[in-house]
Parts: C-alpha cells; sequence; structure tokens
C-alpha cells in the first residue's frame, strides 16, 4: 500500500506555533537547520487539509502566498517586489476576481519593463489591497530563504515592508525562514530595526523531525526505494540519523545500494549496525554534515567540539544551538542529535592559519583572525563580491553594477566612480588596509580592484 509522505500530526508542535501566530495576526521567524526540510515545511502549510486541521471554520479568511526567494531573478530591490507580485498574480488568478487579476498582471509587467523602485513599491502595495476583496480576509506571506535578501539589500526595502504591514495591521503578516539568526545577517541591523523588531518578535526553532515523524519519513522513503524494512530497522536509522532529512536520505540510498533486491529475508538492521563505521565516513554523508557545518555560525562551530568533550559553553549559543536540534540536554550531558554528525565535529581541527573568512549566511567578516564589525550594506556587499571574484580584476564599471544596481540602471552606466572610490576608501579603513599597505583590496591601475589575500601577489 503507498505510504503518505506527511500525516496531519507532521511537525504537529511547529505548525501549531506558527499558525498560532498567524491567528493573532503577528508576523515571526522560522530558524531552520540546513538539510532539516525547510521549504518541506512551508510547503505542508499551504495544504488545505492541515489549514483546516489547524484554523478551523476560519480557514476561507486566511491567504497564504508562498515566496521562494532563491528564484530572484536578480539580488534587488525591484527583482523581490516582482517576485511576490508573481505569487499574488498566481493566488489572484486561482481564487480572486478576474479584472483584480488583470489588474495585477498589468501592473507586474510595468515593474519587470521599467525597474523602478517607486513603481514597485506601489505595485506591491495595490497588490495586497486586491487579495482583500472580502472584509475578513487576512495575508500570509511566507518567506522562504530570507536570509538571501536580508543580509544582501539595502534596508529601504525592509523599512517599505514594515510600513506595508502596519497599514493592514493584524490583517497581514510576514513568516521569514532563514538558517541563522537575523542578528547575524546583518552589521547595519538599527537600519532595519522596525522590521527585525517585527519578525523576531516570535521565533521558532526547525530542527531534525521527532520520532513520530522520523518514522513516518522512513516508511515514505522505504516504499520509493522499495526497501522492506522492520521496526528493529527503524530504530537504527532513527537513532543513526537523529531526525535530520538530509542525513536520512543519503543513509537509505547507501542501505538501497548493499541490499539485494528481495532483501525481504534480510535483516536491514543488521547490515546498518555493520555498515555504521562505513556509513561514518561515506561522502554523501560527509558532505551532508559538512553542509550542515558550514551554515552554522564561527561561534556555534567553537562551540562543538567543546560539548563534545563534555565541557560547558555560554549560554546563549548553547540556546541557538538546542534550537537548531543540534544538541539537546540529556540526563547529566549535552547530547548531539546524531551519533554521525558527532562523528563529523570530532573530525574537526582548529586551522592552524584563521585566514580569512567571508559568507552572506551566517553574515561574517574574519581576517587574520579578526572579526570585521560595523560594514554598512555597500561596504559589505563590495567586500563579498570582491572576495567571490578574487581570482581575477573587478572593472570599476562591474563593481557599480552590482553594488548600486538600481543607480547604475537609472544612469545606464555613466555613474560617476568617484562614489566607489570612497566606498573602498571607507571600506580599507574599517578592515585594516590602509592606502600605503592596501592589503586585501589592491587597486590595479587602468583596471579595476582585486582581492588579495596577505602574502598573495
Amino acid at each position: 500500500m503507498a505510504q503518505d509522505r506527511y500525516t496531519l500530526n507532521y511537525r504537529a508542535a511547529e505548525v501549531q506555533q506558527v499558525l498560532e501566530w498567524v491567528k493573532s495576526g503577528q508576523s515571526g521567524c522560522l530558524i531552520g537547520l540546513r538539510g532539516a526540510g525547510k521549504s518541506n515545511f512551508l510547503r505542508f502549510l499551504l495544504h488545505q487539509a492541515v489549514r483546516q486541521h489547524y484554523l478551523g471554520p476560519d480557514t476561507a479568511d486566511f491567504s497564504f502566498v508562498h515566496v521562494d526567494l532563491l528564484a530572484l531573478s536578480e539580488p534587488a530591490e525591484w527583482a523581490v517586489y516582482e517576485l511576490i507580485l508573481n505569487h499574488l498574480l498566481n493566488h489572484l488568478q486561482r481564487s480572486g476576481p478576474a479584472e483584480h487579476a488583470q489588474e495585477l498582471g498589468t501592473l507586474q509587467l510595468e515593474v519587470i519593463q521599467t525597474r523602478d523602485i517607486l513603481i514597485a513599491q506601489r505595485a506591491f502595495e495595490r497588490g495586497v489591497e486586491l487579495i482583500y476583496h472580502r472584509p475578513a480576509q487576512r495575508l500570509v506571506f511566507l518567506f522562504d530563504e530570507f536570509g538571501t535578501i536580508f543580509g544582501r539589500l539595502g534596508p529601504a526595502l525592509f523599512r517599505h515592508l514594515r510600513a506595508v504591514r502596519d497599514a493592514h495591521k493584524d490583517q497581514l503578516c510576514y513568516i521569514v525562514v532563514v538558517a541563522n539568526d537575523l542578528a547575524d545577517l546583518r552589521n547595519d541591523l538599527a537600519e532595519v530595526e522596525h522590521f527585525y523588531r517585527l519578525v523576531s518578535r516570535n521565533v521558532c526553532g526547525l530542527g531534525p523531525y521527532n520520532e513520530a515523524d522520523t518514522r513516518q519519513m522512513i516508511r515514505f522513503l522505504a516504499v520509493q526505494h522499495a526497501i522492506s524494512l522492520n521496526e528493529e530497522a527503524e530504530t537504527v536509522l532513527t537513532n543513526l540519523s537523529g531526525g535530520h532529512a538530509g542525513l536520512l536520505k543519503d543513509i537509505l540510498s547507501l542501505l538501497r545500494n548493499v541490499l539485494p533486491e528481495n532483501n525481504e529475508a534480510v535483516k536491514p538492521a543488521r547490515v546498518l549496525e555493520k555498515l555504521t563505521p562505513s556509513l561514518l565516513e561515506a561522502q554523501v554523508v560527509q558532505d551532508e554534515c559538512r553542509k550542515v557545518w558550514a551554515s552554522l555560525s564561527q561561534n556555534e562551530q567553537a562551540a562543538l567540539p567543546v560539548l563534545l568533550a563534555g565541557q560547558p559553553v555560554d549560554p546563549p549559543t548553547l540556546q541557538r544551538l538546542k534550537r537548531k536540534g543540534l544538541v539537546r540536554q540529556g540526563i547529566s550531558e549535552i547530547l548531539f542529535f546524531s551519533p554521525v554528525f558527532a562523528n563529523f565535529v570530532r573530525q574537526q581541527r582548529p586551522s592552524a592559519r584563521q585566514g580569512v573568512i567571508i559568507s552572506r549566511s551566517p553574515r561574517l567578516v574574519q581576517l587574520e583572525g579578526r572579526q570585521i564589525k560595523g560594514l554598512s550594506s555597500s561596504e559589505f556587499e563590495l567586500l563579498t563580491y570582491l572576495y567571490d571574484h578574487r581570482d581575477r580584476i573587478c572593472t570599476k564599471d562591474e563593481l557599480i553594477q552590482n553594488i548600486y544596481p538600481q543607480e547604475h540602471h537609472r544612469t545606464e552606466g555613466d555613474m560617476d566612480d568617484g562614489r566607489l572610490q570612497k566606498l573602498i576608501s571607507r571600506l580599507r579603513q574599517k578592515i585594516g588596509a590602509g592606502s600605503e599597505q592596501p592589503s586585501y583590496i589592491v587597486t590595479v591601475r587602468g583596471e579595476g580592484y582585486r582581492f588579495v589575500e596577505p602574502g598573495e601577489t
């Protein structure tokens, strides 16, 4: 018999939490562990049966709009509005008056053609208004991969999102999904404080599955892989994966490769136990653990080996690790969610040379062991772009186009590069690279700029 992927009780605690926010007209933030199924969770919320189960007779009053920000056409403010408008249009085409959908389609086309921020803002405002064709209508935006824009775009976008929400009060709310705390993604948090306070008021962790959800997922995947598993094998898989969706899929795939096609007489639990040493070193499993590790902040990475050694860490970092589901409190010690991931952490060794670490999520700039804070959005974007393209020289026009995309579009490439030079000067001062010894950011006369680590030529 076919096995359903999710039941109505899937992630019941998290669903209940989020929909309580929604019913109260409040916004919130989901902080999800990498590979834990954040996008699947949002798609689960879109099912009519799920909303009916949790919202009851009020279900019809709520419109949920899922916006996957990985689908942005380009990392620009106008593109965010265009993507939102596209999803609002899809919603209206399914459930709104035809004339509303036609009007919104015209507005979306104008945004695409002009790329003008003011036009995009007004189109978004109108799109929200068109949703409210019934007095009791309430709109919920589910922003997936929100970290891709929160740590990269200017503060005007987030101030406007907050303003639109304030104009509609309890009728509009935002649920944003990120891999790390929003406060870690921006150095200029004060410039987006009003939006930050709106969504950080309510925070819910989205870590590995609980045992019931893990077993449900195992049964679903076993059918997909044509594997016959008994309860004992399910228990072994649950313990090894710790309920992490990515690890669970990888381990099941490895198991499928070693079991004979007709495995009813084989005891998969015994096979898994024998496989455990090799599972710990399997490339796909190591890669999955590495993705989780890379998504953590520097403090979180530093804390995990300490916890593994049975030593205490600072309470805020421990709280973050617990919220992500990486660790939990045992009777007398801190326990890791999975022995597979614990083994990966055990293999991590601190680098002898601190080197350069620049990342968007979590937002971090570390140069030779010095953590650089206080960078503006433009300074951070410039440094990140140069670092991402450190294998070549970046021209002035290229940098202007990527750091100031809206202004570059309006001026058709004629923007004075004096502003760029001032930005580079400020950035050099903040990262400790003066004009006399401009390490990290090197001027290539007549061509542009290049990121160079100390010791390179």
